[in-house]
C-alpha cells in the first residue's frame, strides 16, 4: 500500500492517503487510463489532464479524500 501525506483543510492537519485505493477507485469510474508521472510520483494524469495533489484528483472525480485516509481504511 502506497501512502502519501496530504493537508486537509477540513481536518486542519495532514492526512495519510492510501494512494493505491484512490487510484483504483478513479480507474473504476474514469473512462480513461490513470497514468503516474515518471518525473514526479505524486503527479497523475487522467484523460490527458494532470493533477498535482491527491486532494485535487479526488475532487475532480467527486470523491472525498477522507474516504481514502489510512485511518478510515483501518476502521
Amino acid at each position: 500500500m502506497k501512502t502519501a501525506k496530504e493537508y486537509s483543510d477540513t481536518a486542519r492537519r495532514e492526512v495519510s492517503v492510501d494512494v493505491d485505493a484512490l487510484l483504483a477507485a478513479i480507474n473504476e469510474i474514469s473512462e480513461g487510463k490513470v497514468q503516474r508521472s515518471a518525473d514526479d510520483p505524486d503527479k497523475v494524469s487522467v484523460d490527458g489532464r494532470e493533477y498535482h495533489t491527491w486532494h485535487e484528483l479526488a475532487e475532480a472525480f467527486e470523491l472525498d479524500i477522507h474516504d481514502f485516509s489510512v485511518s478510515e481504511i483501518n476502521r
